[in-house]
């Protein structure tokens, strides 16, 4: 059972500000920005949504197929996906362009300042759909614009249910996308912070968005994850971590939601899961991290003879 993947795969630049972003920007001088924050200490590595929704996706036994455009720099990609058994051939390369690049900035309250050129990636609207018969799942993560509904009509012609991530692109589109891709997809997942812009675009809070989406996964950074239905938001506790590296978290949170939904555990299960594989990363400095395998399967084993999962419930 292969899930299909479509988002970014970009290099990143990680830059960590050992102090808080607070301190230096001011709300009454927002308008008129010059100012420079101190990196303490910097990296580079293999990024992007897509290929971090896979690895975490595989490091829990799954079968990601990365659907993307990447650059005629993508060979360390192609290098790394091969050394994780993660096939690539969903990803076409396109020899004119460059692979996407990000740069991260993070602060010590887990913040981040985000700055992004998609390079191939804004090509991906035209790749053909791959060649795999077995696709059972997919997700629409961050990538562009006109990607991300090109891939979502993609998946409905081809009878593929999605969850809906628009993460950090979420500014970029109308009221009515956000609303309709909600309506279409099996799920949506966002963070606190993309939950409110898509309050400013649409008008509607999480609760009243959760009477339009089947499923809403909302992620809390430390504090753990709601899943909202139908208006009632049930509370997924944080499992408590040293953080390290806050980079890639959600794409590991997200990596659970597919593992979940594709071995038959139920919307709570996946959250828990998705919620344990955040916090696996964040304790990790990097993207490469590696899972407790016996915990994994013990907790597994626990979703699978359980009747019912407690937890609590309040409506909105």
């Amino acid at each position: 059972m292969s899930v299909i993947i479509s988002g970014s795969l970009a290099f990143d630049t990680v830059f960590e500000h050992h102090g808080r972003f607070a301190d230096t920007l001011h709300a009454d001088a927002i308008e008129h920005l010059n100012l420079t924050f101190q990196a303490d200490a910097m990296r580079r590595t293999l990024g992007g949504c897509a290929g971090n929704i896979a690895y975490s996706l595989k490091v829990l036994g799954g079968d990601p197929l990365i659907w993307t455009a990447a650059g005629q720099d993508a060979a360390p990609f192609f290098e790394h996906f091969k050394a994780h058994d993660i096939t690539t051939d969903g990803i076409v390369t396109l020899a004119d362009h460059w692979t996407a690049q990000c740069v991260i900035t993070t602060d010590t309250l887990g913040n981040q300042l985000t700055t992004f050129h998609p390079g191939a990636m804004a090509k991906a609207d035209k790749i053909p759909w791959p060649h795999q018969a077995d696709i059972t799942l997919g997700i629409l993560a961050p990538s562009c614009r006109n990607t991300l509904l090109a891939h979502a009509q993609a998946y409905q012609a081809h009878g593929i249910p999605f969850i809906f991530d628009p993460g950090q692109i979420t500014p970029l589109f109308t009221a009515d996308e956000l609303i309709h891709l909600s309506e279409s997809a099996m799920a949506v997942a966002f963070s606190d912070y993309e939950a409110t812009l898509i309050e400013k675009t649409t008008g509607l809070n999480t609760a009243q968005l959760s009477h339009h989406a089947k499923l809403i996964f909302c992620t809390h950074g430390s504090e753990g994850s709601s899943l909202w239905e139908n208006g009632h938001e049930t509370l997924v506790p944080s499992t408590p971590v040293k953080a390290v590296d806050p980079v890639g978290a959600g794409d590991a949170y997200r990596g659970g939601l597919l593992f979940g939904f594709t071995h038959g555990l139920s919307p709570y299960q996946c959250a828990q899961l998705g919620t344990l594989m955040g916090a696996t990363k964040v304790s990790v400095d990097g993207h490469n991290y590696q899972i407790d395998r016996r915990m994994i399967d013990k907790t597994l084993l626990q979703f699978r003879t359980e009747a019912k999962s407690p937890h609590r419930n309040r409506s909105k």
